[in-house]
């Protein structure tokens, strides 16, 4: 997953930090190892394990979303940090949940498995646990004094997905390069609870592992879409992106992931994204695409994604009077393979500072 996602906002996390975090400890293989790359490394620039999916309650069949993401980054190479997001859509009561938790580390993060990742401060805790598709995922959180809390566990549907054609190193048009992962259909079980009751429920959970991202700080107004999409009639899955620079430019790939678990990079020129509608936010005064076009013409590829929920913005508080805003929620996919229509669920972010009015 490009997964970039707050980089905009984790320059300001503290205020004596006024550079990008360093890249020196980054590190470069001739191919991403999952044994290796799952665990922590030491001191990376900025790197994350995220989840997102979409969930059932076993009695009721109501749907959620559920997000969950650590990030670990290192301004200079010394000091570690860890920050957590953590949110639920609950689509039938119109309600969406998040929370977040920074926290600096003593010592730095050791390249160990099974991972054990967590963020605990007043109301807000997080956790996850485990390696290669089995993970517990656990949050205790607050939004707006409503707590909510879920705790999940998951296991590998379908193989790992390495980004990159194969490499498990994505390269974004020669600007920016990370390793890059997924596990697309994790089979989750667990529990949520949100407006006081508790519910169970199953699902999948589409799985990132990226780390190297610091480089793309090197431009802090770098804005990016980003979403997995998977096609209910076809058992076909999809991992795209649009990168936006100030210069105007935008960068496209991604990767299709056939039914039999193969799958092929999507190069920019093959791909189209582009905006159809646009909701604007109450909150921040952001404007957000509410609807997206998506065009794959080599595969016969037509969709359009639309918000489920329009609020699914999330709200950022690190310093004293600063607020930083992203969009990441469910979104319903409609269009045609081949000629033939088909449905399906995305997940998609959207952190694009041209799409601010103010």
């Amino acid at each position: 997953m490009v997964r970039f996602l707050n980089c905009l906002f984790l320059i300001s996390i503290l205020s004596s930090c006024v550079s990008p975090p360093s890249l020196e400890s980054d590190v470069f293989y001739d191919r991403a190892d999952i044994q290796r790359d799952e665990a922590p490394h030491v001191a990376n620039s900025l790197e994350w394990w995220y989840a997102t999916g979409w969930l059932n309650d076993v009695e009721t069949g109501d749907t959620f979303g559920i997000e969950f993401v650590v990030f670990h980054f290192s301004m200079n190479g010394k000091k570690d940090r860890l920050l957590s997001n953590v949110a639920i859509t609950d689509v039938s009561a119109d309600r969406f949940y998040f929370d977040h938790t920074l926290v600096g580390l003593e010592d730095q993060l050791e390249a160990t498995l099974p991972l054990q990742l967590s963020t605990d401060h007043g109301k807000s805790k997080a956790s996850m646990s485990g390696k290669f598709g089995e993970y517990s995922f656990i949050a205790n959180a607050d939004h707006e004094g409503e707590s909510f809390y879920y705790s999940l566990k998951t296991k590998p549907n379908s193989p790992v997905v390495f980004h990159g054609n194969n490499t498990g190193y994505e390269d974004y048009g020669g600007y920016a390069k990370a390793g890059y992962y997924s596990y697309t259909d994790l089979i989750t079980e667990g529990e949520i609870e949100v407006d006081g009751k508790l519910r169970k429920v199953k699902g999948s959970i589409w799985y990132d592992r990226q780390w190297n991202c610091g480089s793309v700080l090197q431009n802090r107004t770098t804005g990016w879409d980003w979403m997995s999409l998977s096609l209910n009639e076809t058992n076909e899955k999809m991992m795209l992106y649009r990168l936006r620079l100030k210069e105007g430019l935008n960068i496209y790939g991604g990767t299709l992931i056939h039914k039999d678990g193969t799958y092929e990079a999507l190069k920019g020129d093959e791909l189209q994204i582009t905006d159809l509608d646009y909701w604007k936010s109450d909150n921040s005064g952001d404007r957000y695409p509410s609807s997206l076009a998506i065009s794959i013409p080599h595969e016969n590829i037509e969709l359009e994604l639309k918000m489920l929920k329009e609020q699914q913005e999330l709200e950022i508080k690190i310093l004293p009077l600063v607020k930083l805003y992203y969009w990441e929620g469910m979104c319903e996919v409609n269009g045609t393979r081949n000629g033939v229509n088909v449905t399906g669920r995305s997940y998609l972010e959207i952190t694009n500072p041209e799409n601010r009015e103010n």
